[in-house]
């Protein structure tokens, strides 16, 4: 049985305002309601596709990332506390194992 995921509306307006820059609000909010279940299913542990726009921004990258705990208390380093920069999704890259990020704003999809 799977679990149900718990979205924060607070976290899908404030991306659907960083999305509206390229896009009308409707496409917004649910680029931004997808988002956070990319967020929630990646904090569960799974390991999921999506697609979003290279800092190029017309290069798409087919990513595979996570948030699970083990796999980013692997790759912290320094402090331990992850650097924030406004407006990016930072995800561990299970290709490479390394972190990645891209810009909200360039965001496309979740492709499983």
């Amino acid at each position: 049985m799977k679990q149900s995921i718990v979205i924060s509306e607070s976290n899908i307006v404030s991306d659907a305002a960083r999305i509206s820059q390229r896009s009308d609000m409707p496409t917004s909010m649910s680029k931004a309601v997808e988002l956070e279940v990319l967020r929630k299913r990646m904090m569960k542990g799974e390991v999921v596709r999506f697609l979003y726009l290279k800092a190029d921004n017309i290069t798409l990258r087919m990513a595979v990332g996570t948030l699970q705990k083990d796999s980013v208390k692997a790759n912290v380093k320094g402090t331990g506390v992850p650097k924030r920069v406004y407006g990016q999704f930072a995800y561990i890259d299970t290709e490479k194992l390394a972190w990645r990020s891209f810009r909200i704003s360039n965001f496309v999809g979740i492709i499983d």
